[in-house]
């Protein structure tokens, strides 16, 4: 089978990294690596040299910080289909435990957040190069998909980063790593089923080496059903017999109506008239899109000499989602002059609430989203006098995205209502449309193309100054040069929606390693004491500049145990998205107005209402504090325990957001965005910076407008531990061995703003521990493996019908199965693995909570799988 070589020096490894440790360790099952002087078989992978995460010196690994450590050995073991599903067993990121689809209803990033904070705070990279944003919705980089057997490894460093990365590295960085020197070819297969759900994938990696040189291809392909809401018999919408409220609605396929509003004060079913009707409208909505994804990786390396080393890499991905969505619930008002009016005896007027599916022949719409991305990048290495260091590279990245989500037209529909024949009427009981009135009312949609490109040049040089007695003192320095370009074209409804936005940034950097105390001058008490300073500064076209520190320390008191610390700042720059969005000027009516935006100064009398939302283009970078203390333990008298422990400490300030409407009448800061009657020239002022979305014409007398645009707010505050233990037993047969890591949050403050209440987010839905546990036997050929990943409850506030309580859901633990078996390595089974993987063995279902389809946290929809893979290296 495919021989593996296993990286020698890791800090703070993940319960699935020290597993896969083990397991390569632990007996003939896996192959071990090659003696030296041996000459190497075909589909052999060797590393020429070992590159960590969060350090610009080669060689260095990040001092200070808690580095977390996936492996190719683990990536076999786990079997994910994607890159998304492989982070999603890490505790610290916020998938954890989920089945990762796409945010903002499809249309966001893959990207998830680090130990509950946004994703954009934390930066996704591939063999250290930033990556394209490939969203329609969202302008922060997103994760790679790489094919899997292209996958090395991914190392997240848990702290933040922007002296050495810039933007977006304010919780940490997460790193995918790709293979580079392997000889032969590789396939995998693998079909997976469970409750009205199947996925299955086929890829292949094909590659040579010679001595100077190597080059690698890989493709995968992979699809995988939907998992509709009805298809879970775990939800539930009415929680009346749990204290809450029924969240049915009212706006179903049999219609209710309010007849002569004057005299009848409520709702009553189509069409006896007798009762309500009531439907669950998420049960034809998707928990799990459909989804088919392409993805190509390739790279070469090649010696120019002794003194330079050309290299390049490109990543190509072409992935579709099919995300069912409920037709949104109607209302609209008949006369009885419509040939199609039902209504109670007596009625001649009636608001009716219905759901369109006998409009739209179907009882769902489809969103669709199709992206394609590439990230490429080409460089020189350079070899220079004195051991140093020249890199200069060029990366050019790109996505595309065509992005469609059905509506309804609601002007084409209103005037259906008042239609007076069969022929232009509205028929919201039945069938009766005609289809020339059926085919205006569902011609609309938001129906966009979005091209997003990063151009980047760079220049870094590393190597040593002077050798210390505690070791070599080495350095880095670098500079960027990036454009960053977002173009869109279509239409939301019948409104254009244009935007052309760039920047251009410039940033140089520099990191200094100082060994103070090594082997050379060890004392009691410091066997090892080294020092890294780092620091980078950005200048942004569009928003200005930003200068980032951080100072990092390893200190080893005695063999075996292992102290480190940091201290920096990190910053996030506004995405071009929330900088230059399209903004919209929507418009509610005073009694809609005492609803979704009530003014307490004016009491009952409300007012007509503009509220703008959209970008800004005075937005300022969101900073952060981070500090963090670790200890990692390799006891002398124990050598097969490993313990890692580190405290965490994150200061997130002017987060970027849309202030909640209660908070921007009752809140100082946000005072300046409310203006109430507001002058002629004021209004026209303010209507100008936005696009008319539901805008009547003539506009009414406006008492009040709104600035809801995005600004820099919020503010999050949060500490915590990260953990690891693992031990290894060797036994006659093989190993056995254990892990358990995780990550425990003491304190998760949020506030809108610097002047609104503290939030304790630990009692509004952040889980306080994710934790997962492994055990594993390795046997000769067979290794059997089990997962426990465990999800704390989270506590939210519901409601009841005389306002809010607040409840604890319980726990969301699952199990995983892995069974691997190496085939004989002989004859035409000779380098292949057959695997029986079994996620969520048990089936749990998610827990109790009244209130969001009854469902108390992020959990995976999908529920039990039971899937085969099958491996063979040639």
């Amino acid at each position: 089978m495919v021989k593996l070589r296993r990286t020698t020096r890791r800090i703070a490894l993940s319960g699935t990294a020290i597993l896969a440790a083990m397991t390569v360790s632990a007996g003939t099952g896996w192959a071990q690596e090659a003696p030296s002087g041996q000459p190497k078989g075909d589909g052999e992978t060797t590393v020429d040299e070992v590159v960590v995460t969060g350090s610009s010196i080669r060689g260095v690994p990040p001092t200070g910080s808690n580095l977390i450590s996936v492996t190719r050995e683990d990536i076999e073991i786990i079997g994910p289909v994607s890159t998304p599903d492989l982070v999603a067993t890490i505790p610290q990121l916020n998938s954890f435990n989920t089945a990762p689809q796409p945010a903002l209803g499809g249309f966001g990033s893959f990207a998830p957040g680090m130990r509950g904070l946004p994703a954009s705070a934390t930066l996704p990279l591939m063999n250290g190069h930033r990556l394209v944003a490939a969203a329609a919705n969202e302008t922060n980089p997103d994760f790679p998909l790489i094919p899997g057997l292209a996958l090395e490894r991914v190392e997240v460093v848990a702290d933040g980063a922007s002296s050495i990365y810039g933007s977006d590295a304010v919780a940490g960085v997460v790193n995918f790593i790709t293979r580079k020197r392997v000889s032969g070819l590789e396939i995998s297969a693998s079909y997976g089923a469970g409750d009205d759900y199947q996925a299955g994938s086929i890829g292949a990696l094909i590659g040579r080496t010679w001595d100077s040189g190597s080059i690698l291809a890989a493709y995968q392909y992979s699809e995988n059903d939907n998992v509709a809401g009805g298809d879970r018999d775990y939800r539930l919408q009415d929680f009346r017999p749990y204290g809450g409220i029924d969240t049915r609605s009212t706006s179903c396929p049999a219609p209710n109506v309010l007849a002569n509003t004057s005299f009848y004060s409520v709702l009553q079913g189509a069409p006896g008239f007798t009762g309500l009707n009531y439907c669950d409208n998420g049960a034809v909505a998707d928990l799990f899109p459909r989804t088919r994804t392409h993805s190509l990786f390739l790279s070469g390396r090649q010696d120019l000499g002794a003194a330079a080393t050309l290299w390049g890499e490109m990543l190509y991905s072409d992935r579709k989602d099919e995300l069912r969505v409920a037709p949104p619930g109607q209302t609209v008002f008949l006369f009885n002059s419509n040939p199609f009016f039902q209504g109670p005896p007596g009625a001649t007027n009636e608001y009716v609430l219905f759901r369109p599916d006998n409009l739209v022949g179907s009882d769902h719409f489809t969103n669709t989203d199709d992206r394609k991305v590439g990230n490429a990048s080409i460089g020189v290495d350079f070899t220079l006098p004195r051991d140093l260091n020249l890199t200069v590279y060029g990366s050019y990245d790109w996505a595309d995205n065509d992005a469609f989500i059905p509506q309804i037209n609601a002007t084409a529909l209103a005037a259906a209502a008042a239609g007076p024949t069969t022929a232009t009427a509205l028929d919201p009981f039945g069938n009766g449309t005609s289809p020339a009135v059926r085919a205006a009312i569902l011609d609309s949609a938001t129906d966009v193309g979005i091209k997003q490109r990063v151009s980047l040049g760079a220049v870094k040089l590393d190597g040593p100054i002077a050798e210390l007695p505690g070791g070599s003192l080495r350095f880095a320095v670098g500079g960027e040069l990036r454009r960053e370009t977002f173009e869109q074209r279509g239409f939301v409804g019948a409104s254009a929606v244009p935007e052309d936005l760039d920047r251009d940034i410039t940033s140089v950097y520099g990191e200094l390693f100082i060994p103070i105390i090594g082997e050379g001058n060890a004392l009691p008490m410091a066997r090892s004491l080294s020092l890294s300073i780092s620091g980078r500064y950005d200048d942004y076209s569009d928003f200005g500049s930003t200068s980032n520190p951080k100072i990092g320390l390893n200190w080893e008191p005695a063999e075996g145990v292992a102290v480190r610390a940091s201290y920096g700042t990190s910053f996030r720059a506004p995405g071009l998205r929330q900088v230059g969005a399209t903004v919209g000027a929507y418009y509610l009516s005073a009694a809609q107005a005492a609803t979704y935006a009530n003014d307490p100064t004016r009491g009952a009398a409300q007012v007509n209402t503009v509220y703008l939302l959209g970008g800004n283009r005075d937005l300022q970078p969101e900073e952060a504090t981070t500090y963090s203390v670790g200890v990692d333990v390799n006891p002398v008298f124990l050598p097969d325990l490993r313990v890692s422990l580190t405290y965490y400490n994150i200061d997130y300030t002017e987060v970027i957001g849309t202030p909640a409407v209660p908070y921007v009448f009752t809140d100082p800061t946000f005072a300046p965005l409310v203006y109430r009657n507001p002058t002629p020239a004021q209004l026209s002022s303010l209507l100008a910076l936005g696009t008319p979305v539901n805008l009547p014409a003539p506009l009414p007398a406006i008492g009040n407008v709104l600035d809801l645009r995005l600004n820099n707010f919020g503010v999050r505050k949060t500490d915590g531990l990260d953990f690891d233990i693992n031990y290894r037993w060797p036994t006659g047969f093989g190993a056995v061995f254990a892990d358990l890591a995780g990550n425990y949050v003491l304190n998760f403050d949020t506030q809108f703003s610097p002047g609104t209440p503290v939030s304790n987010s630990l009692r509004l839905g952040i889980p306080r521990w994710t934790a997962r546990g492994t055990l594993g036997v390795n046997a000769g050929a067979l290794s059997v493996v089990g997962f426990v990943n465990y999800r704390d409850g989270v506590r939210n506030n519901f409601t009841t019908p005389t306002g809010l309580q607040s409840y604890k859901a319980d726990p969301y633990t699952t199990v995983d199965l892995r069974v691997i078996w190496a085939l004989p390595d002989q004859g035409w089974t000779k380098g292949g693995t057959v695997a029986l993987q079994i996620n969520d063995l048990f089936d749990e279902d998610p827990p109790f909570f009244p209130a969001s389809d009854g469902i108390g946290g992020a959990y995976n929809p999908i529920g039990r799988t039971v899937a085969v893979s099958l491996r063979k290296a040639f």
